[in-house]
């Protein structure tokens, strides 16, 4: 089931008796079991009828055991199983032993009273196992995998449709670009703007900039994006901005060889026929910087990217050699790459 209909269907209080959570999007998997528990117990139900185990901790026994028992009070009762890495092919280090069997005859005849979440954070699941076949035949499934850009902007959209202030389309786009490396970060940095902005104001691409943290890897980023669109003097700003908060340019010159290998790639892959969800996969990349590697390699063709990649690498030599200044000789090769 997708994220947004899940959400839809636990704030009209549809609840299930299981659900399995899985991917690497932990903001995902910890909003979806705050929703679950919220429609499932009043506040003051929660001591008593909500529990948490850790299953590199507990043997499987435990939480079906409880599981199986009335609540108090009469209502529901919460289970939730985290770190269920028996469902995945990881093989875990741990020493506990699950008596899987067992679980899975839970599975089969789930009471109603109780409302078991299982999780794991794993990008997969071992579709050959019994128990995962029955959880998804049974159970609501989420696959919490990264977003791609037109689900995290459709996220966006939701977010700020349900707040006190406005965002135009760039403000959203920058954004993402900044905060969407996951939504753990994209939430947090969201909930910053809307403190920030009055009661039916709006936030706009300044907004943003002046008030989403930046990385390193962010600044490159966008060094790289005016290199590559000749925009020179606005690429040393910035290269001039980071000398002054004392990273090294060595790391720097790494980071930019980087993207441009990233450019490399994704104008390879979308040659041969991938997808950008499948490039992303490939190349273990956020789909929105995906986007926008495939935008960059439009200005250049292959052999043009070879040569920029030697040209850093020329560069990195001379550093580490000794041969030119670190600062001057990354200097130097911003300008030239900028100038192709």
């Amino acid at each position: 089931m997708e994220y947004t209909q899940l959400l839809k269907e636990l704030n009209q209080h549809k609840i299930s008796s299981l659900y399995l959570l899985y991917g690497t999007e932990e903001y995902i998997i910890k909003n979806v079991i705050e929703k679950i528990v919220s429609a499932s117990l009043a506040e003051e139900e929660r001591d008593f009828n909500y529990s948490i185990y850790d299953m590199k901790e507990t043997p499987v026994e435990l939480p079906v055991e409880e599981g199986e028992t009335l609540p108090f009070f009469g209502g529901k009762r919460v289970i939730l199983m985290r770190n269920c890495y028996f469902l995945t092919g990881v093989k875990d280090k741990e020493k506990i032993e699950h008596n899987v069997s067992y679980f899975e005859q839970y599975v089969d005849n789930a009471p109603e009273e109780t409302v078991m979440i299982v999780t794991v954070s794993h990008e997969k699941l071992d579709e050959r196992k019994k128990l995962v076949k029955k959880l998804k035949k049974q159970g609501i499934v989420l696959d919490a995998n990264p977003f791609d850009e037109k689900n995290m902007m459709q996220w966006l959209h939701t977010y700020v449709h349900g707040s006190h202030f406005n965002m135009t389309d760039d403000a959203k786009q920058k954004v993402i670009q900044l905060a969407g490396k996951d939504m753990m970060m994209l939430s947090s940095e969201m909930e910053k703007l809307s403190l920030y902005i009055e009661k039916d104001g709006e936030i706009n691409e300044e907004i943003v900039e002046k008030l989403v943290a930046r990385t390193l890897e962010d600044n490159v980023f966008e060094l790289v994006d005016h290199v590559v669109n000749g925009r020179s003097e606005k690429a040393l700003r910035i290269y001039y901005d980071l000398m002054k908060q004392n990273e090294e340019p060595i790391k720097i010159l790494a980071l930019l060889a980087r993207q441009f290998r990233i450019i490399l790639h994704v104008s390879h892959l979308k040659k041969t026929g991938y997808s950008r969800q499948k490039i992303a996969s490939q190349l273990k990349l956020h789909p929105y910087a995906v986007k926008i590697a495939e935008g960059q390699a439009g200005k250049y063709n292959e052999v043009m990217l070879k040569n920029v990649l030697k040209e850093l690498a020329e560069a990195d030599y001379k550093v580490k050699t000794g041969k030119f200044g670190k600062s001057l000789q990354l200097e130097l090769s911003i300008v030239k790459l900028a100038n192709l």
